[in-house]
């Protein structure tokens, strides 16, 4: 039986509806061969040729590219394989564009995989020109915090401008302030040697956190009844 009002499928033995809790009718027993899904539209069908023409115009591109800068740091015998960090930019790119650009998540999970693959990076950065970098615990000790914070930050100031228009974004700030503390946990560790830049990240992720619970308490626990179907 379906119900008219949600169009929801009830195999139960039941007069009313679990979704909406409306009455289920006689009439709600007749076979229904509506779609269950709308068909997609011209414009959802260019926009997916769309992405998948510059996913392979990328693709191609990037092969090139990395062919010829490995062929050229083979060729010229050099001691450090930089090919490694020119082929870690180009896969960064085409995840950006997958997962960032064209994906449909939200925007706390968009910045964490960003702070990763830039993160990431900067470790391969470290072991491919260990013979230049006399410092080896600049990674976690400085870059990761301020990449932390220049996302946060980003993150915020997006927020506060289309706080009208779009109120997910703030807690997606939430969320990602979180992260902050990372560093300062590290540190606690032992895995990080210098303590003031993780500390510097805590407290500005802190001073984010306490605004946003501040000042945007009704539209945080709006969304967490949202998402969370309290």
């Amino acid at each position: 039986m379906r119900c008219k009002f949600c169009n929801v499928e009830v195999d139960c033995k039941t007069h009313i509806c679990p979704l909406c809790h409306e009455l289920l009718t006689a009439e709600d027993d007749k076979e229904d061969l509506s779609p269950a899904f709308p068909p997609k539209t011209a414009r959802a069908e260019r926009r997916h040729h769309t992405h998948f023409t510059a996913t392979n115009i990328y693709l191609a591109a990037s092969f090139v590219i990395f062919v010829a800068s490995l062929a050229v740091n083979l060729g010229l015998h050099q001691p450090t394989k930089w090919f490694l960090m020119v082929g870690a930019v180009l896969l960064y790119g085409f995840l950006t564009m997958r997962n960032t650009v064209m994906s449909n998540n939200s925007a706390w999970i968009k910045a964490f995989w960003q702070i990763v693959m830039i993160s990431l990076i900067l470790w391969l950065a470290q072991v491919v020109f260990d013979n230049i970098m006399t410092d080896t615990y600049w990674l976690l000790d400085l870059a990761l915090p301020l990449i932390i914070m220049i996302s946060v930050l980003t993150l915020g100031i997006i927020s506060c401008a289309v706080v009208r228009r779009n109120k997910a974004l703030l807690y997606d700030t939430l969320f990602l302030s979180l992260i902050g503390f990372v560093p300062i946990i590290l540190f606690a560790f032992g895995l990080v040697h210098q303590v003031l830049a993780s500390a510097i990240c805590a407290g500005f992720c802190a001073v984010v956190i306490a605004c946003v619970i501040i000042f945007a308490r009704k539209e945080i626990l709006a969304e967490m009844e949202r998402r969370l179907h309290w």
